[in-house]
């Protein structure tokens, strides 16, 4: 037990059986440390082998660099503990805790607190139904929900701890994170203050909103650096944007294995990897990986796919080493491709397979309906010609330098230009299988809508903010 070597009172002292009274006083422990208890009413007595300082008014106690304030307390001497009641308040080292009652031990500083509790270090407060502060290690515990704001945002969860001297908060259940124009949530974070880091792990939904446009992003783990505005999103992710006008609302969906997502003044960019699926409402595409790009302020939108890409426009299929897309007010402007190009379409009547290959490719679309696409160098063709109620009448296969693909509604135009070579396949010859080499007639693959937004975590998306 440890022995109490010095007691100083101030006033004098009235007996009262086995304990004394004194209003108005000064009470000092002093031992290996100095404890100051001041109060309107101070008692003090003998219970069994503990002594125990009763104060009631206008509390204040002082534990070396800790100061606790109340409207009440009982100090046990002995056993170096305080419990304060109403309006307490305890600073320290410039973290200030108040709560409605608080249990302090003094030997190892740990309070615990509980009802309204509030710990603020001057740049974060965070509340809670309780909580246990740890004064010398400036670390708190929220075990039954916490708040925690500072000034760019505000953090709530089941659960979490503080690390006040590092800014490290480790939250967990329903995690919520929100800040101008953004919203996270995930079943635990990690949030480090000084560095604009945050680590969100388990079923994460982030949303943010720019205007009258929105982008979900859903998510096994998401990494993100506020300070340099950059993302990583891991576990599957699946990407939503929506972007409104008085008329309409233009939707993007985008999954794949993961997410690299920069932004900046100048605007958005996402690169998406592995086994990439886009939905768009003027096209569909299927790649390894993709670069999209939506400049700020701008109508337009571009996205560049590698890894044998597949785009989908209406029921043209395109294809080649690299694909470039560029849409414009949410509709498909141009498309580019670099390498192996290829166009195949279905004949609606024929089933068969309408092809053009080359080099390359340069793509423009008017309105709905109207699609050209020139190809070359080293082109190729095959079109299949059929009446109108269906019956086929043979094919063209040609080559050239460069030939000019043209949809307008189900009708397809075939131009070539330059050293052009072909022949006629007569109907009574034609093969069962006429394919340029590298056709890739996948339709399958064609992402779709609802495949897309089947997605887990899609169901707790909230559409509108």
């Amino acid at each position: 037990m440890r022995c109490i070597t010095l007691w100083l009172l101030v006033v004098l002292l009235m007996p009262k059986g086995n304990h004394y009274e004194y209003e108005i006083n000064v009470f000092i422990h002093a031992d290996t440390d100095s404890v100051v208890v001041e109060g309107d009413l101070l008692r003090g007595q003998q219970e069994g082998d503990e002594f125990v300082q009763y104060v009631d008014g206008n509390v204040q106690v002082t534990l070396e660099s800790t100061k606790v304030t109340a409207d009440r307390a009982i100090r046990n001497v002995t056993r170096r503990t305080s419990t304060f009641t109403g309006k307490v308040v305890l600073v320290d080292d410039g973290d200030t805790l108040r709560a409605d009652s608080l249990h302090y031990e003094e030997e190892p500083e740990i309070g615990y607190a509980v009802g309204n509790v509030r710990l603020s270090d001057g740049e974060v407060v965070a509340m809670a139904p309780m909580g246990t502060h740890y004064v010398e290690e400036r670390r708190a515990v929220f075990p039954q929900g916490l708040l925690l704001e500072d000034s760019i945002s505000v953090l709530t969860a089941e659960a979490g701890v503080y690390q006040i001297e590092d800014k490290v908060a480790d939250l967990t259940g329903n995690v919520k994170m929100e800040s101008e124009n953004a919203e996270l949530t995930s079943d635990s974070l990690t949030h480090y203050r000084d560095f604009a880091i945050t680590l969100a792990r388990g079923s994460v939904l982030y949303l943010t909103v720019s205007g009258e446009d929105s982008t979900w992003i859903a998510g096994e783990r998401v990494e993100r650096n506020a300070k340099d505005s950059l993302s990583i999103v891991r576990g599957n992710p699946l990407l939503v944007h929506f972007e409104r006008d008085l008329l309409s609302v233009d939707t993007l969906i985008i999954g794949a294995g993961a997410f690299r997502i920069q932004e900046s003044k100048e605007g958005f960019r996402l690169e998406a990897l592995r086994d990439v699926r886009v939905w768009k409402t003027s096209f569909a595409a299927r790649a390894d990986s993709v670069v999209y790009d939506r400049p700020e302020n701008e109508q337009h939108e571009s996205a560049w796919f590698y890894g044998e890409p597949l785009i989908w426009a209406d029921d043209i299929q395109l294809s080649g080493d690299t694909v470039g897309v560029v849409t414009e007010e949410g509709a498909l402007d141009s498309l580019f491709i670099r390498g192996n190009a290829f166009v195949a379409e279905e004949d609606s009547l024929t089933k068969r397979i309408n092809q053009g290959r080359g080099k390359g490719l340069v793509g423009t679309f008017r309105g709905d309906s109207i699609r050209v696409f020139r190809i070359g160098p080293n082109a190729e063709a095959i079109h299949f010609n059929s009446s109108e109620d269906g019956e086929l009448h043979g094919a063209w296969e040609a080559s050239g330098d460069e030939i000019i693909m043209q949809f307008w509604g189900e009708s397809l135009r075939i131009t070539f230009s330059t050293d052009v070579q072909g022949k006629r396949h007569h109907e009574s010859a034609l093969p069962d299988t006429l394919a340029l080499d590298g056709l890739r007639w996948e339709p399958n693959l064609k992402p779709i809508r609802e495949r897309l937004l089947s997605h887990p975590l899609v169901s707790t998306l909230r559409w509108t903010r």
